[in-house]
């Protein structure tokens, strides 16, 4: 796994981890996890991993693809620390790219981390199959709590309340909607105490 750092320095205390790439889910998660780390006065160490080699399903199995060229990389590198910028980061809060599958390399940063935040997707069944889930990676093998931040869901007009929200106010975490049918062990995970 290769590992280069965007920005230097860290406190000494165990920091907040949290995966990114360019999907609203992962700057959901990113948002999420800043505004905790300031909250707290938490160290954050955001994680950017690409594999080497990329693959896809094909026909029932899966084809390796080579990543694409270094023009493209430096473009995603440029639009990762784009997202890292608008977090307004502190000073001592880092940017990691790391070559390797997403999910292994968040397990590997969340053995030194507090905690270990990561969007999520409303995948279920074979939708997770099929295009797999770094989230229920995470929540299966992590070293730490894990915080799977969804997406805000967009409400029918019918269905929005009268008033609205100011979100810059809001409690951190709090999420008032009714969550959806759960699969019990992808809850025991969640909040299972990890060593």
């Amino acid at each position: 796994m290769s590992h280069t750092s965007a920005t230097a320095g860290m406190s000494g205390r165990s920091p907040i981890v949290v995966g990114l790439d360019t999907s609203v889910p992962s700057q959901a998660a990113l948002h999420w996890a800043a505004s905790q780390a300031r909250l707290t006065g938490q160290d954050l160490k955001v994680v950017h991993a690409v594999m080497p080699w990329g693959t896809y399903l094909a026909a029932g199995g899966y084809a390796p693809v080579m990543l694409p060229s270094d023009s493209v990389q430096i473009h995603q590198r440029d639009l990762i620390g784009k997202l890292f910028t608008e977090v307004v980061p502190e000073p001592n809060w880092t940017l990691d790219f790391v070559s390797d599958d997403p999910g292994p390399a968040l397990v590997q940063a969340s053995r030194s981390a507090s905690m270990l935040v990561v969007g999520t997707r409303e995948h279920t069944g074979w939708g997770r199959v099929l295009s797999g889930s770094v989230s229920h990676y995470c929540l299966s093998h992590a070293h730490c709590p894990v915080v799977a931040v969804p997406v805000e869901r967009q409400r029918d007009p019918v269905d929005a309340p009268a008033a609205s929200v100011d979100s810059d106010n809001a409690p951190v975490g709090a999420d008032m909607t009714p969550p959806p049918p759960a699969d019990s062990r992808l809850a025991d995970a969640a909040v299972s105490d990890r060593p």
